[in-house]
């Protein structure tokens, strides 16, 4: 029985994190891109996603409830994976991060609700860190942070990334600690990358300010670990991707939590960057151009699926995760099969 119990623990999940590079919004959006991000999301069916640049092309005083009004009139009349005439806060949920340059924000949507969801602002340019835990069955709740950082190769923005970095580092470093039992990851556009086979953006080791310069890495001291998703032709630059070519940069993250004990684990089973433009001749998905990603956005779309096993106490400070399937496997050989040798003994 107890067997059983841990393997109904083990929960198969799907992320998207995308800039959609103002498809959406209150505040003149691009909506002629809305129509291809609505193919593409529709195609990888997520759980949960993350976005960037929620908004649109002229500046306003940010209202985040007209900002989720016209994202909950896109997903009700656009998504239609989630099922005919689909409802906010029954068949999905969502929340705009409540910070924004005037232009554009964040924005998580679930189709498990949220146990808390919020945001704390991590630097200029009012930049905002969306915080969620997202109540999925089989788990202790999955942490799901959103963010974009400042863009930019001048000295101004680079310190603002970095300082954007340090931040995002500190809340979700303070989050992990009061939530010791779930699973969590990040999505979002950084603006950099210190791939050491690719160019920064911002070339310096040093800030003017004398701090070292290193956004990515310093993202990950919070205990986060890179997925480093891959495109149809094994390339992970995830931005320009208008051009024939290859993207020039990789601005793009989805990055998860590592095993420790004590805290739900998570096993990354796919991690896809989603381009049009860069598949194998002939495997492009069917009912796909080779136009559709650069309609929707500059920047690719990132797709994760993980499997998340649960960390379940004894009660004693004690615990034990869903095994892993061979792990599973033997354990039902041992335990099976040593009682029936013993039945044949006796």
């Amino acid at each position: 029985m107890g067997l059983l119990i841990a393997l109904a623990g083990a929960t198969e999940v799907s992320i998207l994190s995308w800039n959609i590079a103002r498809a959406v919004g209150a505040n003149n959006p691009r909506s002629a891109q809305a129509p291809f991000v609505a193919k593409t999301i529709n195609y990888l069916r997520p759980d949960v996603i993350i976005l960037q640049e929620v908004g649109g092309d002229t500046r306003t005083s940010w209202n985040a409830l007209n900002q989720e009004s016209a994202l909950d009139n896109f997903v009700r009349n656009n998504l239609s994976y989630l099922g005919a005439n689909p409802q906010r806060n029954r068949d999905y949920f969502l929340y705009v991060n409540r910070l924004s340059d005037g232009y554009i924000s964040n924005a998580i949507i679930s189709r498990y609700p949220f146990l808390t969801i919020t945001d704390v602002w991590i630097g200029a340019p009012n930049r905002g860190l969306t915080m969620g835990l997202i109540d999925i069955p089989g788990t202790n709740g999955l942490g799901v942070f959103g963010v974009h950082f400042d863009s930019g190769a001048d000295n101004t923005s680079s310190t603002n990334r970095q300082t954007n970095a340090e931040n995002t580092r500190n809340r979700v470093r303070d989050w992990r600690i009061r939530n010791r039992r779930s699973a969590y990851l990040l999505g979002g556009d950084l603006n950099e990358n210190e791939d050491p086979d690719l160019s920064r953006v911002y070339s310096g080791a040093t800030l003017p300010d004398g701090r070292p310069y290193a956004p990515i890495s310093t993202v990950q001291q919070a205990r986060l670990r890179d997925t480093v998703p891959v495109d149809g032709l094994g390339g992970k630059r995830t931005w320009r991707i208008a051009t024939t070519g290859n993207p020039t940069r990789r601005y793009d993250y989805l990055m998860v939590s590592p095993t420790e004990l004590g805290r739900d684990r998570i096993n990354v089973l796919q991690a896809l960057v989603f381009n049009t433009r860069r598949f194998p001749s002939g495997q492009l998905p069917e009912g796909f151009e080779i136009t559709d990603s650069p309609n929707a956005s500059d920047h690719a779309a990132l797709y994760l699926r993980v499997r998340i096993d649960e960390w379940r106490s004894y009660g004693s400070g004690g615990g034990y995760w869903v095994p892993e399937p061979s792990a599973l496997t033997a354990i039902l050989v041992f335990t099976f099969g040593g009682a029936l040798a013993a039945r044949r003994k006796s």
